[in-house]
């Protein structure tokens, strides 16, 4: 029976194999919260964990790879330009056949690199809903951002005030809407927190005495500031020796996660330390944990992990960045905030709860409350019902493509295919592994046109096979970086 719903197409920008991002979940939490007034289909560029989450949940999805633009997120001088090279893409042909397969009523836009459906379905009228997850890096060149954001959207969603501040002033307030994420009281299965806390508390070799304080990201990277968390616990470690450590996260970078094993080898506490790359069962991970620190070192569009941590009752530590520094205020936690950076202050901050008995446990049940009131189902429901009022109200106007002209013959400096590298190395290490194949593939044609193989062809066909297989081999050795 066909249903008589209208049709929301929500686009992620990634699909990683095992550990989940908060930009996935909350796109899942949103096709859940939607999908009694749409027919939600999530489309994502591979199988992955939000594949295996969707089914779970009921919510269609369809795999579809379509390229990220990463100039978006940090703008540039030549962006506008390398946007009109980017609509030339294939990808661009690709998602409008999609749309013109699916006849989408809206399409819903995740982060704010995601710009090819959005692209797309302007140019066939269709609304678009602009989902903003994170905060747009002011650089001098930012309005390019902003006003590719609102010509290819009729309603721009933000997560927080953070992630709306760079759109302010530029005249758009009326497409603007916040809100916040929020969470599934059905899921936290509050009656299982102890059977979770004893189990994992078990399993990971932490004692009923010992005080665990947790770092959780879904992959271990710079800008989450995890050697950050291991210089303040090596603080904290000095003055308490009854606490210990555990790093959550995914390796993202072979050279930066060296650089956190070595940091905690040279802590004097090592044996304090337990790192792990993936959790399953992230809510048994909360529930096994004392104190959360989050020491994100840039503005966080919103902070999916200190809310979750609130949820769960637990205390929050945080640098003052973006969405951080204001869901620790709305709780009435902003105390416990330090400035990004000032590792001290972060370790400070977590020894205050640790000097009284308790302490912890009440500042947890504070943070649970406030994130209910704030940010709880009563709060998100009337926010909800709010933005579906506002996209049932959407009409749409097309952006017609600019006239076609020859394929790009590299690609633009923010260029991205998901799951690949970012930015220039990535065109760069593209076009020229396209030339040595196809020099290959024209010595092997010769090679079957003349039916005989010279000996300086054969020479010729070998010396480009082995380039081309060191190039692969050195490529696998450094490892492709994950997509944001």
């Amino acid at each position: 029976m066909m249903s008589d719903k209208k049709k929301l197409m929500l686009f992620s920008h990634v699909c990683n194999s095992r550990n989940i991002t908060g930009a996935e979940k909350l796109l899942l939490f949103l096709a859940r919260n939607f999908s009694p007034y749409f027919d939600c289909t999530i489309v994502m560029p591979r199988e992955g964990r939000l594949t295996q989450l969707a089914a779970e949940a009921g919510v269609r999805t369809v795999i579809r790879e379509l390229p990220l633009m990463y100039g978006i997120f940090t703008p540039y001088e030549g962006l506008i330009q390398d946007i009109k090279t980017y609509i030339q893409t294939p990808g661009c042909r690709e998602a409008i056949a999609l749309l013109q397969d699916e006849r989408p009523d809206y399409v819903f836009v995740n982060t704010c690199v995601n710009v090819m459906p959005a692209i797309a379905a302007k140019s066939l009228g269709i609304p678009v809903i602009w989902h903003i997850t994170e905060v747009i890096t002011d650089t001098a060149y930012i309005h390019h951002a902003i006003h590719t954001i609102d010509r290819y959207s009729d309603l721009i969603i933000c997560i927080s005030n953070s992630a709306m501040a760079p759109f302010l002033g530029y005249q758009i307030e009326h497409k603007l809407a916040l809100l916040y994420p929020s969470w599934n009281d059905d899921e936290l299965n509050s009656s299982e927190w102890q059977n979770w806390r004893r189990k994992k508390r078990m399993k990971w070799g932490i004692s009923a005495n010992e005080t665990l304080i947790g770092y959780i990201s879904s992959f271990l990277t710079p800008e989450k500031g995890a050697d950050h968390f291991i210089r303040a616990a090596t603080l904290i470690g000095a003055a308490h020796p009854e606490t210990r450590f555990v790093i959550i996260g995914g390796e993202f970078d072979k050279e930066f996660t060296r650089k956190l094993r070595r940091l905690v080898t040279h802590s004097g506490i090592k044996h304090r330390f337990l790192f792990v790359d993936h959790e399953q069962n992230i809510e048994a991970a909360y529930c096994a944990m004392d104190i959360v620190v989050i020491p994100g070192l840039v503005r966080e569009g919103f902070g999916l992990t200190a809310l979750e941590a609130m949820a769960f009752s637990k205390p929050v530590v945080a640098y003052a960045s973006g969405g951080l520094e204001e869901i620790l205020t709305s709780v009435g936690s902003g105390y416990y905030l330090a400035p990004p950076g000032d590792v001290e202050e972060l370790a400070y901050k977590a020894r205050e709860l640790l000097k009284t008995p308790d302490l912890a446990e009440q500042v947890g049940r504070a943070n649970q409350h406030g994130a209910i009131t704030h940010f709880g189902k009563g709060a998100y429901g009337e926010r909800v019902q709010e933005m579906i009022r506002r996209i049932q109200g959407l009409s749409g106007s097309q952006v017609p493509l600019p006239p076609s002209s020859e394929p790009p013959q590299a690609a633009p400096q923010s260029f991205v295919e998901p799951g690949g590298l970012p930015v220039k190395s990535k065109a760069r290490r593209t076009q020229g592994k396209s030339g040595y194949r196809r020099r290959l593939a024209s010595a092997r044609r010769r090679k079957r046109k003349a039916g005989v193989k010279s000996r300086s062809r054969r020479r010729t066909t070998k010396r480009l096979s082995q380039r081309l297989t060191r190039r692969r081999s050195s490529r696998r050795h450094r490892g492709v970086r994950k997509s944001r």
